[in-house]
């Protein structure tokens, strides 16, 4: 068993009272080598280059004329996001990629990952000198800016059940245990481990520990490129400063190529990454070596004062509209013999240099993944989406409303008496307990797919399963969670409310109901599915919920001409009939007939009644016996 690390609070082993730089580096680099020692991939180096790299989208414009001879979509404009992009990131170094907001840095990074499809894209972008496949594509891997996780998940639940569906199926389970444990580790995550990962509803990691997770992701599958788009927000100068001398150890140890999008560094981050790329507009300011900037900006007139931070600088000049465009304008000058930029990132690469190295290199795109199998995906995703929802779906909140919903029922409809004067309350807690689960189910059902979106999509990105996969995974976890609270709540509030004495009536009753729920379920996931906003799934939902509710014929029995076919769409209207026909169609279900009392007429007065009123009379109007009608929802 590997032995753990102790580390202290800015990620370095504990152990003194004070820790001098050059033991931190030491320890920095036994943790790195820590995870390297877990390794399950060839140290390969990877250099990515790209040039010309320029994309651009159609905009709607109101005010262009329809224009058939024009090449663009009629009433688009083009509007230009990048042009002439170039720049090189090399194995062992840090590429950092500055400029103000908008300038489109994380463009580029969904550029190079191929993020943005083909439409609008122009440029060439290689994987050691050779085009990108989908193979060679996996060394790749990118943390995005917003960290996206299941809330309900603890950090390292989370980054297991990453380790297990993206590492190669032949790595053995505790191969990648010791992954997880040794990139917690050097991330400094092993103190929060067990806390949930959290969000704006349940409390959990800070974050800063979020992005650490995010990273931590990454870092699992061992990629030859990693690119992280503001690896340092949220987190405080000490840990941001840490975090990047952690990277470029590991970049130089490993043999790692880093791209790192960061925007406002501190003079001590800055001075860590090798080499820099300046983006404003969209267009090219600089890339080069990071020492050599302060003296570009110096012979383009913008000397930078020594003790003045130099990214704060270069970020003050980028965001003023006279210096940035004389900084643009001077760079495109300065390469108007190199339309792509080719030459500069032949400048500045390594490549051509490493031919030790380079003689391995094909052996990347020839990599034969062989991830999970689809069974073992499907057993990873179930787990964790069972793991996950189990959380939600029993959380006390929701176990709180469940059990409050008992004691309004045995409260309003406690041992329903068998007389005429209880047939109505006895119809009306049949259709409650209906409209209780249908509505349940489906808004629990139908957020589903809108609030994993995110988290699909970037899994999704990374190839961690197939879609087929997630769905049907969903399906299995999510049954036995989804039937477990309408079937206790149906076996108490059977007996309670005093509905027909009958097991073997009482088991098709219940059977019906979690029927009922599944067909519900399946309503909610299917339009979840279908709109994939959070907002219109609710708004759209309730319309739909409550339609189904009015035409399942306990409010209207009788629909205008022309209408009676609507409620044939309403699930309910089959649970309910179904229901009517297994308290009411048998010879038990028998209603004792009322004492008359003065001013009042029962219905055994008006059925011609004496003593009692068979459950078949009063079922005569409500007939429908189309179970199958009722499975069909039921996705």
């Amino acid at each position: 068993m590997e032995q753990e690390i102790p580390i202290d609070e800015t990620g370095i082993e504990a152990g003194s009272s004070y820790d001098s730089s050059a033991e931190r580096t030491k320890k920095r680099a036994l943790l790195i080598q820590h995870t390297d020692n877990t390794s399950i991939t060839t140290k390969i180096p990877v250099y990515l280059e790209w040039y010309g790299i320029s994309y651009s989208i159609l905009q709607e414009n109101m005010n262009v004329q329809k224009n058939k001879e024009s090449e663009l979509e009629s009433g688009k404009i083009k509007l230009s996001i990048l042009e002439n992009i170039h720049g090189c990131a090399n194995p062992g170094e840090i590429l950092a990629i500055m400029g103000p907001s908008g300038c489109g840095k994380t463009t580029l990074l969904n550029l190079l990952v191929d993020r943005l499809g083909n439409k609008g894209v122009q440029g060439t972008i290689t994987i050691n000198g050779l085009k990108p496949t989908k193979k060679s594509m996996r060394c790749l891997a990118y943390c995005t800016q917003d960290d996206v996780f299941f809330p309900q998940l603890t950090v390292k639940d989370t980054l297991t059940f990453t380790a297990r569906l993206r590492l190669p199926r032949d790595v053995p389970y505790h191969d990648k245990l010791k992954r997880v444990d040794a990139i917690m580790q050097l991330l400094n995550l092993t103190k929060s481990a067990h806390t949930k990962i959290g969000d704006y509803r349940i409390r959990g990691i800070s974050g800063g520990e979020r992005k650490r997770v995010s990273i931590a992701s990454e870092l699992l599958t061992d990629p030859g490129v990693i690119m992280l788009d503001e690896p340092t927000t949220g987190l405080d100068a000490a840990l941001a400063l840490e975090l990047i001398k952690i990277l470029k150890e590991f970049a130089i140890q490993q043999r790692k190529t880093i791209i790192i999008v960061i925007h406002q560094p501190s003079s001590q981050v800055f001075e860590i990454v090798d080499k820099l790329m300046l983006v404003c507009d969209g267009r090219m300011v600089y890339f080069g070596e990071r020492a050599n900037a302060a003296d570009y900006l110096a012979n383009q007139g913008f000397k930078c004062h020594p003790n003045y931070n130099i990214a704060d600088y270069i970020l003050e000049l980028l965001t003023d509209d006279k210096s940035k465009q004389q900084l643009i304008d001077s760079y495109a000058h300065q390469v108007r013999d190199d339309p792509t930029g080719k030459q500069v990132v032949e400048k500045y690469s390594h490549r051509k240099r490493d031919d030790n190295n380079m003689k391995e290199a094909p052996s990347i795109l020839e990599y034969d993944y062989r991830g999970p199998t689809f069974a073992q995906q499907l057993s990873i995703l179930i787990e964790r989406t069972f793991k996950q929802s189990s959380k939600e779906i029993l959380s006390t909140i929701e176990l709180s409303q469940m059990f409050g919903l008992i004691v309004m029922f045995c409260l309003i409809w406690f041992r329903i008496p068998f007389t005429d004067k209880g047939i109505h309350d006895r119809i009306s807690s049949l259709f409650s307990i209906i409209v209780i689960w249908s509505f349940g189910t489906f808004f629990e059902a139908v957020t589903t797919f809108p609030m994993d979106l995110d988290m699909l999509s970037k899994e999704r990105y990374s190839h961690s399963y197939r879609l087929s996969a997630y769905f049907l995974s969903k399906q299995i976890a999510e049954l036995p969670l989804i039937i477990l609270k309408p079937a206790f709540f149906t076996i108490v509030i059977y007996w309670v409310t005093g509905l027909l004495p009958d097991f073997g009536r009482f088991l098709a009753y219940l059977a019906v109901i979690l029927i009922n729920s599944l067909a519900s379920q399946g309503f909610g996931y299917f339009l979840g599915a279908s709109l994939l906003d959070v907002q219109k799934c609710i708004s759209a939902g309730t319309v739909f919920m409550l339609a189904f509710t009015l035409l399942s014929g306990f409010y209207v029995k009788h629909l205008p001409p022309g209408l009676t076919w609507l409620k044939y769409l309403s699930f309910m209207t089959y649970t309910f009939s179904l229901n009517l026909q297994i308290q009411l169609d048998t010879p038990k279900a028998q209603f004792q007939c009322s004492s008359p009392e003065s001013g009042h007429v029962y219905l055994c007065e008006l059925l011609g009644y004496n003593n009692t009123i068979p459950g078949t009379v009063v079922l005569e109007n409500e007939r429908y016996t189309e179970l199958s009608c009722l499975l069909f929802y039921v996705k």
